[in-house]
């Protein structure tokens, strides 16, 4: 059920605003139904709350400063809008287009997760091959300096 708080004729807006608005509202209901149509924008944030707060884990989230607050709906609009565009940007994300937001956030996800691994685990080999060069040119110089 839909209650609306403003009365349609209070709206003020002309016809070609009113098409905008309810494209799929045949034009003879447009201004009658109109609260309905202006809902319909509001509700596709609230799918967007709702999905943060269900899919990404932050309904617990709590923060208690008004710049804690804006940094976190700022930071959320931003992850949540990269993952839902990420498909159409990037090729080898195509498949993902369909997909529900859970799906793409789980498999976006898990590919951040496991580039994060691959570079941590070929820096710790980097680290551990400069150490044996490190340990070898030491060797080296020890020998060397022995020999003399």
């Amino acid at each position: 059920i839909f209650i609306s708080t403003i009365m349609p004729e209070d709206i003020l807006l002309d016809d070609q605003e009113l098409e905008t608005l309810c494209p799929e509202v045949p034009e003879a209901d447009r201004s009658r139904l109109l609260p309905y149509c202006l809902y319909g924008f509001r509700w596709a944030i609230e799918v967007i709350f709702y999905e943060q707060k269900t899919f990404w884990s932050f309904g617990k989230y709590m923060v208690r400063s008004k710049n804690g607050i804006e940094s976190y709906v700022n930071f959320l609009a931003i992850a949540y809008s990269c993952v839902q565009l990420l498909p159409f940007k990037q090729e080898r994300y195509a498949h993902l287009k369909e997909e529900s937001s859970q799906v793409k956030k789980q498999l976006i996800g898990m590919a951040i997760q496991q580039e994060v691994f691959f570079y941590t685990f070929v820096l710790s080999i980097e680290n551990r091959i400069k150490s044996l060069a490190i340990l070898k040119a030491y060797e080296r110089w020890a020998e060397e300096k022995h020999s003399f």
